[in-house]
């Protein structure tokens, strides 16, 4: 396995081709993203482990996204059996070592956020874990965004070593450390063009506010039809991101035909 360098034009793209992809088979995906998202939340659930169970599952079920994804690159329909397949990649050997990494993501999240709360006495721990009212004054405070922003810097590293690991643990056969080492390099390796596939999606987030906002004062902004509008938007919008992942992962990765399974 190599990691290609790859222009910083590639980034843009990737993001293009997540709405290419998602515009191959939009009813597929669309529902394997809602099923994912729902899976998701609910194991918010389990007992003790709360807000926090997500991060331990992201990296099983995101396997099985891109296993729905990579067939639809190929021409192929997704099926929402493939959220699953990560459970099964590498003769079932895989998804414990896909906890692993999950647990090194919620760990380090956790770590993240308590020292973004020395800028904000733990308003920002309080709103990921959920246990914020909607009136605290806390929410109104400039430190927040301090907070934010602390929790970004620290939290990207993070985010570039976990971004192919989980590829790399159920289609290479590659332990978690080593994966999240290789995935952190890969990442710095083609620093210039997900620099571009981050601005892009900032360019696509902003121009799905400025629709909602266009909407809103065209049609008003009652709860029934802002709930009709955003929730169908936020699902394309997502999809097409998760979509958009895989691009990253093809393009970057190479002999990646030769690993991963059919």
């Amino acid at each position: 396995m190599q990691i290609a360098t790859l222009p910083a034009a590639s980034g843009r793209r990737w993001a293009v081709e997540g709405f290419r992809l998602l515009g191959r088979n939009p009813i597929p995906l669309l529902a394997i993203t809602f099923m994912y998202l729902i899976m998701l939340m609910a194991t918010t659930l389990i007992p003790l482990l709360g807000p926090f169970a997500p991060m331990l599952v992201t990296p099983v079920m995101s396997v099985g996204v891109m296993h729905a994804v990579r067939a639809a690159d190929r021409g192929e329909t997704p099926t929402p059996q493939m959220l699953f397949a990560g459970f099964r990649d590498r003769g079932g050997l895989a998804w414990p070592l896909l906890l692993v990494l999950g647990g090194v993501n919620a760990a380090a999240t956790l770590a993240t956020l308590a020292l973004a709360s020395l800028a904000d006495g733990g308003t920002l721990l309080q709103i990921a874990t959920g246990t914020i009212q909607a009136d605290d004054p806390g929410l109104a405070d400039t430190s927040l965004v301090y907070a934010s922003l602390v929790f970004l810097v620290v939290y990207a590293p993070l985010q570039a070593a976990l971004w192919y690991a989980p590829l790399f643990v159920a289609w290479h056969g590659i332990a978690p450390l080593k994966a999240l080492f290789f995935s952190f390099a890969g990442v710095m390796r083609n620093k210039g063009a997900f620099f571009a596939y981050v601005l892009t999606w900032f360019a696509v987030a902003f121009a799905a506010s400025l629709l909602v906002q266009a909407l809103k004062l065209a049609f008003g902004a009652t709860p029934m039809l802002m709930s009709a509008i955003l929730s169908p938007l936020s699902l394309v919008v997502l999809s097409a991101l998760y979509c958009s992942f895989w691009p990253s992962y093809r393009d970057a990765v190479l002999g990646e035909e030769d690993h991963a399974p059919g």
